[in-house]
């Protein structure tokens, strides 16, 4: 059974690109392939095509469960040895506690890594089951949501994991001061970068931690985003007592103007 042939260009690329089936629509194009269009080919005898070793990179949008499925599907045909699947980033994925996300499949980022004095990078690891992905995806790029979401959590994992001292590392609440992006280029399922370089930093209180970053998602060499942000990291107990105040002044005001909008209106009579 051949593999769909490109709609964008007729060359053969000089890699293979495994994507979730979620990205179907992309995996049109000559050397890519979703994970069932794979395991279909794997089954019918159609993959690999020529003898030799195959190498196949991961995109977005495949799990661990889903690159275990394809190497099952490999050894029942006795291929296991001759396809390499390049899966390390997968298994550095960042912890849920640093990410900041309570669910694994929601953090879109690896674990940090130094890459020069204040800066730091991480793979781009969406998972086809994350909340951005769940209701909004049109042709073949990835919504911008993601990067921005991809740059939030990489922020707080670079403050948690390098600048806040180790007692308030799990123990911060983090608020954005302002939040810019710029999008350059669509960003497609294949692999990706987001940079981090922290540009200041400061404690002016033994609660509190002010940070002033840039941030990009880079793939294929190129910028697709780039992200300015100030952010200040709180003691937990300190920022809890702010934002419950806050919360309080803003629903007695809520009340006020509904009980305003609730008044009846006055009609004035005048005598003829």
């Amino acid at each position: 059974m051949p593999h769909e042939t490109s709609q964008v260009t007729g060359s053969k690329p000089g890699a293979l690109f495994l994507v979730g089936d979620v990205f179907a629509e992309f995996a049109h194009h000559e050397g890519v392939f979703t994970v069932s269009q794979l395991a279909r080919l794997i089954k019918d005898g159609a993959f690999p095509e020529e003898p030799g070793e195959v190498r196949v990179t991961l995109g977005q949008g495949v799990s661990v469960f889903d690159v275990q499925f394809i190497r099952d599907t490999l050894a029942r045909r006795g291929l296991a040895e001759l396809v390499v699947i390049d899966d390390q980033a997968l298994h550095t994925r960042a912890g849920r506690e640093i990410a900041h996300k309570h669910r694994l499949e929601n953090v879109l980022i690896s674990q940090p890594r130094p890459a020069g004095a204040d800066r730091f990078e991480a793979d781009l690891l969406v998972d086809a089951g994350n909340e951005v992905m769940s209701d909004h995806l049109t042709g073949q790029h990835m919504q911008g949501m993601l990067t921005t979401e991809a740059a939030r959590q990489m922020f707080i994992a670079v403050a948690e994991q390098h600048y806040l001292p180790s007692e308030a590392v799990g123990g911060s609440y983090f608020v954005i001061d302002s939040f810019a992006t710029r999008y350059r280029s669509f960003l497609f399922p294949l692999p990706a970068v987001v940079r981090c370089h922290v540009l200041a930093h400061r404690s002016p209180h033994r609660t509190r931690t002010t940070f002033h970053c840039e941030l990009s998602v880079d793939q294929g060499g190129s910028e697709t985003a780039g992200i300015e942000v100030r952010f200040t990291a709180f003691d937990t107990q300190v920022s809890h007592a702010k934002e419950a105040r806050a919360a309080q002044r803003s629903l007695q005001e809520g009340a006020a103007l509904a009980t305003a909008a609730a008044r009846p209106l006055r009609t004035e009579v005048h005598a003829s």
